[in-house]
């Protein structure tokens, strides 16, 4: 390559040099963010509408463009307009994304509570129903390579003790290491079942041998349920088709959020049936 231009810069300026750990490819002029649907948060956005403002190209990819307006916004202003589309049974129909079917068990709680936050308390710990919650995941896991996600800690270590063995429980406070042992054992695994929190196995991680994916009370955050499903999505050489237990109840809050789940699941072509459970 012959050198067209030389500058001398007299006064030491910033240079970011942003990679992925052995992957050291480089690209003039341009953001690529992945995971974009994050660009809420503080950090991202400030990157990228203060140092890197000025740089002319970007790319955001998800699978999960944000249904909320204000999290469209913050989308639209960091990285630009939406300039294509591909949903999930496009990919499905393709082969690059495995099958699914939402099997809703809607357990009768008929509870009443005051709040929101209290209702969940009891549908997460409530010790009959984590028993009989923790039994229906065993049935699942003899299916096949299981995940099971949910938002508290306590309800997972209760999952955990109660499975007696059969589960591992992953959450913020195991080692990023630990936790990668934990997802590798699934390449060569048949019925491992993973208990792990939301906010560190919902998004991102890459273990295609998932059979089942058990969501415990979702609640109505679309990037949570979507990215949640997405986990069990990946193809394998011996999978291509992916169980979604959705486990909820028929307690006030509940309902209401299962109501929106419901829209999610039809806007996204995924066929699901509800069950109605006695505890």
């Amino acid at each position: 390559m012959k050198l067209t231009k030389r500058t001398v810069i007299d006064k030491p300026k910033v240079v970011y040099n942003l990679h992925i750990k052995n992957d050291h490819n480089y690209i003039a002029e341009n953001a690529i963010v992945k995971n974009c649907h994050s660009i809420k948060g503080k950090i991202l956005k400030e990157i990228l509408t203060g140092v890197m403002s000025n740089i002319p190209i970007r790319w955001g990819l998800t699978g999960t463009i944000p249904k909320e307006e204000f999290e469209f916004k913050a989308l639209q202003i960091s990285i630009g307009n939406i300039v294509g589309r591909i949903t999930a049974k496009e990919l499905q129909e393709k082969g690059i994304l495995s099958n699914c079917h939402v099997h809703i068990k809607q357990l009768k709680d008929n509870r009443v509570f005051n709040d929101y936050q209290n209702e969940l308390k009891y549908l997460l710990t409530d010790a009959n129903r984590a028993a009989y919650i923790a039994e229906m995941i065993r049935n699942i896991g003899l299916r096949g390579n299981t995940l099971v996600l949910l938002d508290r800690v306590a309800a997972g270590k209760q999952l955990e003790e109660l499975l007696d063995g059969a589960a591992i429980f992953i959450s913020g406070v195991t080692k990023e290491k630990a936790r990668k042992e934990e997802y590798d054992k699934v390449r060569d695994s048949n019925n491992k079942i993973i208990i792990a929190t939301s906010g560190i196995a919902a998004v991102g991680i890459d273990i295609p041998r998932l059979f089942n994916i058990v969501l415990i009370e979702p609640g109505k955050s679309f990037i949570k349920v979507i990215q949640s499903i997405g986990r069990g999505l990946r193809v394998a050489k011996d999978k291509d088709y992916v169980d979604i237990y959705d486990i909820t109840s028929n307690c006030k809050y509940a309902k209401r959020h299962l109501t929106v789940r419901k829209k999610w699941y039809k806007d996204a072509q995924y066929p699901f049936k509800i069950e109605k459970l006695n505890i």
